[in-house]
Parts: structure tokens; sequence; C-alpha cells
């Protein structure tokens, strides 16, 4: 129901303490004999439901906004792209001189080929040539002590007969004996080589080409981090280095962010932050590029405090098709932060404050009465009265 506003003459005392007085349940005073006749607008207090809105300060930004920053010292060689131009994603924009790094990632490269080839001449070449020597060693000595241990059992037996000497036997037995050794020791010398020296020679050679692979990695990582890119589709805001200039990792070098939506950062203190939700309408003013109540939404909010300010940031997204909004201008922020249902609302200028009380003033039989209130939410021209009067009740404006 809207607000019926009229005018007419109605009966005002003279004396303003004596109305207060009656109003807030003093002891009323007699007035005077005169009175005073003067016109007032009135209005009746109702019953609606009340939107509360809050206007919020914030800085634009372009969507996404990030800045770019240097991920190794070095020269700049070339810039190829100027502040406003439109970039895509993984487009060029710095290029640092990279002779030093080139010369680095070859001589890198020489050294991971060089450990391949010692790696792969032990797995195909050094190692199974030695094993396979080491075989033929153990073969011949198995073969020679085979015949050696049945030369001395044959022998061994004649002599039992007494068909040799003591002396024949035991120059056949040291036969046998060397024979013995000679097959353990080439057997010892295999089986080391194949379980120990060669794995533990491999393992020494693969470790050395991972080596030497994880420095080529890194000289060809250096590489690629002389080129400097768009980590976005975007506008270069701003480019913060010079052709021939010395920069150091780490340094800001450029500004990339996506103006056809731009963004206001507003904060939000923890009474207001739980009335808020993504997706919801704002409507957004920036008086310097001329931009009045353009529609916008939410599109974050922190769950977390900042620890510096102790309030809530919360994104608001708004579309610059035209590109008046500038990263940087100072913008305001309206939004819903509270709904009150069947409330009991006057106009805002319905409520006089005076002697530290709140009043708001109603007709009755020609004259105004003073009625002490208390006052909630305000929103739009409207204010909620909590306590001291009802709904349908003709007050003065």
């Amino acid at each position: 129901m809207q607000i019926k506003m009229r005018e007419t003459c109605y009966i005002l005392l003279v004396i303003g303490l004596i109305l207060v007085a009656a109003g807030c349940g003093q002891k009323p005073v007699e007035a005077p004999e005169s009175e005073k006749i003067m016109p007032v607008k009135t209005a009746f207090s109702q019953i609606e439901d009340l939107a509360e809105y809050q206007s919020f300060p914030g800085k634009v930004q372009a969507s996404g906004e990030v800045g770019i920053f240097a991920k190794m010292s070095g020269k700049v060689e070339q810039i190829l792209v100027r502040e406003g131009d439109s970039v895509k994603k993984g487009q060029v924009l710095i290029k640092l001189d990279q002779k030093d790094v080139l010369s680095q990632v070859n001589q890198a490269q020489a050294g991971y080929d060089a450990a391949l080839a010692q790696l792969e001449s032990l797995k195909n070449g050094q190692i199974p040539q030695q094993i396979a020597q080491l075989e033929s060693a153990f073969n011949q000595a198995q073969a020679n002590f085979k015949n050696a241990e049945d030369n001395y059992n044959r022998m061994k037996t004649l002599m039992e007969q007494g068909a040799i000497s003591r002396q024949q036997f035991d120059s056949i037995e040291l036969q046998y004996k060397v024979a013995k050794e000679q097959l353990e020791s080439a057997k010892t010398q295999l089986d080391i080589t194949k379980q120990k020296t060669g794995p533990e020679s491999i393992s020494a050679a693969e470790a050395q080409a991972n080596q030497a692979k994880a420095a080529l990695a890194a000289a060809q990582n250096a590489l690629e981090n002389t080129v400097i890119t768009s980590p976005i589709d975007g506008t270069v805001g701003f480019i913060n280095v010079k052709s021939g200039q010395m920069i150091s990792a780490g340094m800001q070098v450029a500004t990339v962010g996506d103006l056809k939506n731009a963004e206001i950062e507003l904060d939000v203190t923890e009474d207001r932050i739980s009335a808020l939700k993504e997706g919801q309408e704002a409507e957004v003013t920036v008086d310097s590029a001329n931009v009045q109540a353009a529609k916008g939404r939410i599109v974050s909010i922190s769950p977390f405090k900042n620890p510096t300010t102790l309030v809530y940031p919360v994104k608001v997204q708004v579309s610059n098709e035209g590109g008046l909004l500038k990263s940087g201008m100072f913008a305001r922020v309206k939004l819903v932060v509270g709904f009150h249902q069947k409330a009991v609302t006057v106009p805002e200028d319905a409520v006089v404050a005076y002697d530290g009380s709140k009043l708001v003033y109603t007709v009755e039989n020609g004259r105004a009465k003073a009625h002490k209130v208390e006052t909630g939410a305000a929103s739009m021209g409207k204010i909620v009265i909590t306590k001291g009067i009802s709904a349908g009740q003709q007050i003065v404006v």
C-alpha cells in the first residue's frame, strides 16, 4: 500500500514543550487560550515489506586482474605489446636476453648426451662383454677341474693298489687342488660381476644420466622464463619496464585484466556479511565515469576476514562493454543487506529527535500529539517503527 500524502490544516500548539510532555506521558500542562493554526502535510503509518539497502565504497579493477612477475633476472630485450592492447592467454608480452641461458642449455644438453652414452655402453657393451668373458673362463676352469678330478680319482685307486708311488700321486693331487681353486675363483668373479659390479655400475650410470637430465630441464625452464606471457585473455593495464632495463626475479613487469567485465572489491563488516549471497544484484555508481546505478552482481564472498582490515572482501562484477570504467576509479555499490517483513513504517521525515528521544506526531481530533518511538532500519525514505505507534495512524510528515 502506497503512502497517501495530503495537505490539510491542523492545530499545532504554540508551545511545543506542552505537546512533547503530553505525548511522552509526562504531567500535562494547561494550554493557553490562544492557539496557533498552521498547515502541515500528513501521511499514514502502514505495514509493508521493506528492503534495507546499504552503500559500500570500492575501487574498480579489471575482472581477473593479475600482476605479471618476472621469474628470473635478466635484461629486457623486447616489449611486444603496448598498454591498452588486447591480448590472448599465452601471448608473448616481453622477451629477455637469451644468450647466456642458451649457452647453459647447450652445455646441459651435451652433459646429458654423454651420460646417456655411458649408460648405454654399460648396458649393451662393457658389462655384457665382461660377463661373457668371465663365463668363458668359468666354463674352462670347470672343464679343467673335471679332468683333474677324474685323474685324481683314478690315480688314488692306483696308489692304493700300489701301482704308482706316493710321489706320483702327490703331483696329481696338487693339480687337482689347483684346478679346484681356479674353478672357485672363476665362479666368484662371475657371480660378483653378475650380481654386484654390473648392477652397481649401471645404477651409478643411471644416476648420472638422471642428474644430467635434471640439469637440462632446469636450463630449458630458465630459457622458457626469458619469455614472459599473458596468463589470461584480457587487456594490458600497464607495463612497468623499458627495453634494455635490467630486471630481477620477482619484479612486477605488467598487469593484465578483463576490462569488458569490471570488478569492484568491497569491504563488508561482519554484521552485514551474512545478508549477502553470491549472484545477488547490485547497483554500481561511478561518478567519474558518469555511470549511474549500473546493474551488477556479487561474484565472490570471502569466508575469511582480512587479517589486516578485519573485514570480509566481497567482489561485485559489472559489465563494461563501453569501456567507460577504468581500473582504479572510485565506485559506490548499493546492496540489499536486510529484508523486514510486515513492518510498521513511516516516512523518515516523520521522525523527530528531541531531548535524546525520537518522536512521531500523530493527528488526533485536529490536534498534533507527540509519541515517543523506537526505530529500526531505514531505507528508501522509509523507517521501521518497532515501538510507539501502530499501522494506520495519521502522522505529521
